[in-house]
């Protein structure tokens, strides 16, 4: 579709567009469509970043060279004060790798680095200070694991942003749809209001002739010249609403107002079988409203187990295990290097807070049955809308055949009508009143079409479900 577009760009006639072709175009260069990549992308990129929290990182610090030039009060063993001067410089360096516990919410991590201190005075003195390696381990204990939660949200959030893009791919879809069925409704009415003035304006012309030979009265020649001055202004109205309905379509595909663009016939309705079971159960699985019920309902237990973790005891674990050396010549700083560890364990136990703590947890506890009832009705009402979407288009190919067939009788009666008008068999309000069906039975027939289409886009939007080809709908992005 971007060869049609850039041709539309060089000769500014894109030709004879199908439904289908015109869909495809606006889900591929539109803006909606474009605002919807977008969207994704931006989705994906947030759980990329999540993904990456489960992976160790790797991370450089340390201090560029300080330069500190202080006096400072010294005690002398005598109990005298006196005052010193010091000049020093100090620089570090220190790689480390760090890993995320996701079971246990803890972190580990591995780093090496190197100090230098130098002391000026008399004498330049240069003090060398390494860490080879340090093993370290920071674990909670009896506490809030967000990491383990946001593992169950991460992905789910962004299965949901993939599923609302597709939705607003069928979206498009419907929307061209819809518009599509405007725009060829607009150009039929211009079509016929066309016809209409040629056709009236030939019965005004018998008409006369028939006054002039005494054959009809008056009243029959007004008002067939009446018929023609209506039909004529409905001609001016039908053309100033085909250009506008034709360009806010072209506006929807992504073309600016001046290209040429002209709609094919509709294609015959396909028969599609849906099962109202399958549409139900594939609803559940696939739309993205589904699905954030879903989210909702780990939501409020995450924000319940929080509630809990932070109303009783906690602690925290910290070790580490490694080995240091110091030198003041760099060559001999990794040789014998000496043991170095700690471990500490920081709690924290609530006593007594008034009760705010249990009221957390109470008020959290009720909010996790408030949004399960509330998800409850709302996927209850969900269910009812697929079955009820389900039922309706099952009989909207039967409705637009029967809209198809009236629009073949009412071509045909007003063939007949116009006959039996120029042998003198029927008057002209007879002519005019089967004129008007002829026009009703074509815009109703249109109508049904739209239907019939926007809801087989609207039942593929809420299942994402393709069941005339029996597959998932999927799209590039």
């Amino acid at each position: 579709m971007h060869t049609v577009k850039a041709q539309a760009q060089q000769t500014k006639d894109v030709g004879m567009l199908s439904l289908q072709e015109c869909i495809t175009i606006a889900q591929d260069q539109s803006a909606i469509a474009n605002a919807a990549r977008y969207a994704l992308v931006s989705s994906k990129w947030e759980y990329e970043s999540f993904e990456a929290d489960l992976l160790p990182s790797l991370s450089l610090s340390g201090d560029a060279p300080g330069y500190n030039k202080s006096i400072f009060s010294n005690i002398l063993d005598n109990g005298q004060v006196t005052f010193s001067s010091r000049t020093q410089s100090e620089a570090s360096a220190s790689l480390s790798v760090n890993q995320n516990i996701l079971p246990t919410g803890g972190n580990l991590s591995l780093s090496s680095g190197i100090t230098r201190l130098g002391i000026f005075g008399n004498e330049n003195t240069y003090l060398w200070q390494s860490t080879p390696l340090v093993v370290g381990l920071s674990q909670p204990l009896f506490q809030f694991n967000n990491l383990k939660w946001r593992n169950r949200t991460e992905p789910l959030r962004f299965e949901i942003a993939q599923k609302q893009f597709v939705e607003e791919m069928e979206d498009i879809a419907q929307t061209v749809t819809q518009q599509f069925f405007d725009v060829y409704l607009a150009k039929i009415n211009l079509e016929n209001a066309e016809f209409n003035v040629a056709r009236n304006d030939s019965i005004y012309q018998i008409s006369q002739g028939r006054y002039n030979v005494g054959s009809i009265a008056e009243n029959d020649l007004l008002q067939s010249e009446l018929a023609l001055r209506n039909a004529e202004s409905s001609l001016t109205t039908a053309r100033i609403e085909y250009e506008r309905v034709l360009n806010d379509f072209k506006i929807l595909l992504g073309y600016p107002t001046d290209v040429m663009l002209d709609l094919k016939e509709p294609e015959e309705l396909p028969e599609i079988a849906v099962d109202v079971s399958k549409a139900r159960q594939l609803a559940m699985e696939n739309n993205s409203e589904s699905l954030t019920y879903r989210l909702n309902e780990i939501q409020a237990d995450r924000n319940l187990a929080q509630a809990k973790s932070e109303a009783g005891f906690a602690a925290t674990l910290s070790a580490n295990f490694g080995l240091n050396q110091t030198s003041e010549n760099l060559a001999d700083l990794y040789n014998n290097a000496q043991n170095r560890q700690f471990v500490t364990v920081g709690f924290d136990v609530p006593i007594f807070n008034w009760g705010k703590r249990r009221a957390q947890v109470n008020s959290a506890r009720n909010q996790q049955q408030e949004v399960a009832n509330s998800i409850d009705f709302q996927r209850r009402q969900f269910i009812q809308q697929v079955e009820y979407t389900v039922s309706q288009f099952l009989q909207l190919r039967a409705q637009a055949l029967i809209a198809a067939q009236a629009d073949t009788i009412a071509q045909r009666r007003y063939e007949v009508a116009q006959n039996r008008y120029l042998i003198g068999k029927i008057d002209i309000t007879n002519l005019f009143i089967a004129q008007e069906e002829k026009d009703s039975a074509r815009q109703a027939y249109i109508r049904a079409l739209r239907t019939f289409w926007t809801g087989w886009y609207n039942l593929r939007a809420l299942t994402l479900y393709d069941f005339q080809n029996d597959q998932p709908i999927t799209y590039q992005f």
